[in-house]
């Protein structure tokens, strides 16, 4: 009896397993709007991460092993308009059967917004910096087709703005990922000098050539990932700020109680000033022409991330949001980055790190360097129950 008993739990375990993994896939087929056929060696992967797969002979895939978050589904292929759609772990499964449009021709393009044929030699330095980065594995980065990009000047708005013709092929050998990079804009105000890019990256594992290699291309993620954007947004996620070794300055709005207290005993040409010595009229007009409240930077982590009805968790604050990391026992120094909301709106953070939307947030300090191409790693790094084991920051002074 304990026997069948204990079959019949291995047995249910197995299957659980099992549900849970067809569960957590996506699967269809692909073709061409004009003439239906299939389209083969599409590409089909979750945006930033390294998830994906290509279509067979008859436009079929599946996509499983999908951890949790929400992500951007991609479709892609060389000729043809890309889809996203934008979906959540918990909708899975999921099943795409598409029919791709082809895209506009290189002749067509140029017809429309001609660019510079000289514009490598030009902008091409400044762009591999602002893109790929400056940072130590910047210098362990290749892009192996610059040909593709398609570089415009704007001298009116004093704008650059760079398309690329095909993904962008990005060989990182400090982090040991090739990086397929499907750019939709590269912009740089020349008037604010705010940098600011979006596109579909996917990663792929390289194949080391010894044992040693793989290890010091573990150890290199494991320290692009500390300290990063996506390190900080799971830590919000999952309120483990502090413990991970953040340290987090925000503003907030302090009411002025001694406006309040005024405007509770005098109103301008209401109240008898027979009584009131002159010094302290005086104070009450000062003080009346003051604000109502006053911002204050505090080092905290209440008040910025807020659970919805519907579970979600909203980042909101005002002004910069102040981010400090580090770890001696790691031997990472210190750094301070920040990020403000662009349009004033709140962003969705997901528990993988993830963000929306994601052209909400500008970068400062250490971040604007380091959040780049070369020092990326994919978005379900660490998620299949092998986090990161962090140790507590070192360093008393800094603690919040």
């Amino acid at each position: 009896m304990k026997r069948i008993l204990s079959l019949l739990i291995v047995l249910l375990t197995a299957f659980c397993f099992f549900a849970q993994a067809q569960n957590n896939t996506i699967s269809g087929s692909i073709k061409d709007s004009a003439t239906g056929r299939p389209l083969v060696g599409v590409s089909v992967f979750l945006n930033g991460s390294s998830k994906g797969t290509v279509t067979k002979a008859d436009g079929s895939f599946v996509l499983g092993g999908i951890p949790n978050g929400r992500y951007e589904f991609i479709v892609s292929a060389i000729g043809y308009e890309t889809f996203l759609r934008e979906f959540s772990s918990h909708s899975l499964p999921l099943v795409f059967n598409l029919r791709l449009g082809e895209k506009a021709s290189e002749l067509q393009a140029v017809t429309v917004e001609p660019y510079l044929k000289d514009g490598w030699e030009k902008f091409g330095k400044f762009f591999i910096e602002n893109f790929i980065g400056t940072t130590p594995n910047a210098s362990d980065c290749k892009l192996e087709n610059r040909k593709s990009l398609r570089f415009h000047y704007y001298p009116k708005s004093k704008r650059l703005h760079v398309t690329a013709l095909d993904p962008l092929i990005i060989e990182n050998k400090a982090l040991g990922y090739e990086l397929e990079y499907r750019l939709e804009s590269f912009d740089y105000d020349y008037e604010s000098h705010i940098v600011s890019y979006y596109g579909y990256p996917f990663f792929r594992e390289m194949t080391a050539d010894n044992d040693g290699q793989q290890q010091r291309w573990e150890q290199s993620r494991e320290r692009a990932y500390l300290g990063s954007l996506m390190h900080f947004m799971r830590s919000l996620y999952n309120g483990h700020l502090q413990q991970d070794g953040f340290i987090v300055e925000h503003e907030i709005q302090v009411p002025n109680i001694e406006k309040a207290r005024v405007k509770a005993i005098y109103t301008p040409n209401v109240t008898k000033n027979d009584s009131i010595p002159i010094d302290t009229l005086h104070h009450y007009w000062e003080v009346l022409r003051e604000p109502d409240y006053y911002t204050q930077k505090i080092r905290s982590f209440e008040g910025l991330l807020t659970l919805k009805p519907d579970q979600t968790r909203s980042l909101f604050f005002t002004g910069d949001c102040t981010v400090i990391f580090g770890n001696g026992r790691l031997g990472i120094a210190y750094t301070e980055s920040a990020i403000e909301l662009m349009t004033g709106h709140p962003v969705i953070v997901e528990e993988n790190g993830g963000y929306y939307p994601p052209n909400e947030i500008l970068t400062k300090g250490n971040w604007s360097q380091t959040e780049k191409m070369a020092n990326l790693v994919p978005r379900d790094f660490g998620m299949y129950g092998n986090e990161i084991k962090l140790i507590p920051p070192s360093h008393p002074d800094l603690m919040p």
